[in-house]
């Protein structure tokens, strides 16, 4: 059984689609432009608006308010994932 928010959303969902559509009309974007800022497709925010959010897409959703563009990452990114860690390294870091 789940249990309720006081805003009507349920545990897991962080802003209510209400919310949710509010926060995107109130910034004047279409369901599309949206989608594509998160990286998703226009039916999966048309989804959200009716579902709500959670935590993870309201983080976004925030960024996108500071100004902070996609990121996707770069060939160097990738290659530097793939290395692996060395102790000593970690020690320097603290």
């Amino acid at each position: 059984m789940k249990v309720l928010r006081k805003n009507g959303g349920t545990p897991d969902k962080f802003l209510s689609g209400e919310e949710t559509r509010c926060w995107r009309l109130a910034r004047r974007l279409t369901q599309p432009e949206l989608a594509k800022w998160l990286g998703v497709s226009p039916q999966a925010v048309s989804k959200m608006e009716q579902r709500g959010v959670s935590r993870v897409v309201a983080l976004a959703l925030a960024a996108i308010d500071r100004g902070l563009q996609p990121m996707k990452p770069s060939p160097e990114d990738y290659e530097a994932a793939q290395q692996p860690i060395r102790k000593e390294d970690m020690d320097e870091g603290e």
